[in-house]
């Protein structure tokens, strides 16, 4: 039975005299694999603060700055060319490209393995009393698994990509809408081309641009709710490649899916458990944030452990299939068991 205070306890249980090595390796996958990042937002109420019932200077500002640049004239290239200026645009655009390029080839071929070894250093640990080596998180880089472990992760974050595009159909087509609005010249300031007539329900033309704003976040917000549900889907696959790279990215896939079939509220909750910590981490300028992690990993072994029992009890998958080997007590001593390892 799913208990998270259960799960929460045996994390903590799993974390006594291994805590700074788990610290070192959350550490080295956030830095090497780009597995933590820390955001931080200011948040500056006078923005926002309307007198008069009138818009701020800043949005109004940012309006005029569109209408007035799509209509303003070509502009003639002849008096701006500059040679030094080319070849300077020239080299940081080639600079810029080249480090696109790098970035993109990193989060393929090294940050998902990184993490994937970090997945696998947490599941170790929990399956013995010994601490595992931080060289763990690296031990994916092994011929026969990195190119498996490589090929599972590009496909499962690809599926993710596309399935997150939905979230921003109407973010795109309210974009769409409005850069078609400047460059036919049918929105002006103020008053953006909408109907005096429709003022008397919707308000002034500033009101009415805030409400269409608060009505395409709020269906950005519904269009992202399938793919939440997508991402809990897939939440199990690195764990399942962390103890079998070479299950090939369907199985895996497909697992994932199954592992966290009528479980992903409980997944969700789970995590909604941890806010009350990353704020505190957040107070001591988000540098606390970096001694959550370790007891978030290690309760995210626990849940992987307990749905891949669940699986396993269920017929969905077997333990040999995640690499698991038996081991048989012999029958003289006490208790004859069966016990699986790794």
């Amino acid at each position: 039975m799913w208990l998270r205070r259960d799960i929460k306890s045996h994390a903590k249980r799993n974390l006594q005299n291994k805590y700074w090595t788990a610290f070192a390796v959350t550490l080295l996958v956030g830095i090497l694999g780009g597995g933590s990042n820390i955001f931080t937002y200011q948040f500056n109420r006078s923005d926002f603060h309307l007198q008069n019932g009138q818009m701020p200077d800043q949005l109004e500002s940012f309006f005029q700055w569109g209408i007035d640049f799509f209509n303003r004239p070509f502009p003639d290239f002849e008096n701006w060319f500059n040679p030094f200026a080319v070849r300077f645009s020239a080299f940081l655009l080639i600079v810029a490209l080249f480090g696109g390029l790098f970035a993109l080839a990193y989060s393929i071929f090294v940050s998902p393995v990184i993490q994937v070894g970090g997945n696998r250093w947490f599941s170790r640990s929990r399956e013995s009393a010994a601490t595992p080596s931080v060289g763990l998180i690296f031990n994916l880089f092994k011929a026969g698994r990195y190119l498996k472990t490589v090929g599972s992760m590009l496909w499962m974050n690809l599926f993710l990509f596309l399935w997150g595009l939905i979230a921003w159909i109407p973010l795109l087509a309210g974009s769409t809408w409005l850069i078609v609005q400047l460059i036919g010249g049918r929105l002006e300031w103020p008053g953006y081309g909408i109907p005096e007539q429709y003022y008397s329900w919707i308000g002034p033309p500033e009101v009415a641009i805030l409400v269409a704003m608060t009505l395409v976040l709020t269906l950005s917000a519904l269009f992202a709710l399938p793919v939440l549900i997508k991402h809990y889907s897939y939440r199990m696959t690195p764990w399942i490649l962390a103890d079998n790279p070479g299950i090939g990215y369907r199985r895996a896939l497909k697992l994932s899916m199954r592992l966290t079939r009528g479980m992903k509220w409980e997944l969700f909750v789970l995590d909604l458990s941890f806010i009350g910590w990353f704020l505190l981490g957040l107070m001591a300028c988000g540098i606390g944030i970096l001694f959550v992690v370790p007891y978030y990993q290690s309760a995210q072994a626990e849940a992987y452990a307990f749905l891949r029992k669940r699986g396993v009890d269920a017929n969905e998958c077997t333990m040999e299939e995640l690499l698991f080997q038996p081991v048989i007590i012999p029958a003289e001593q006490p208790d004859g068991m069966t016990q699986q390892i790794q």
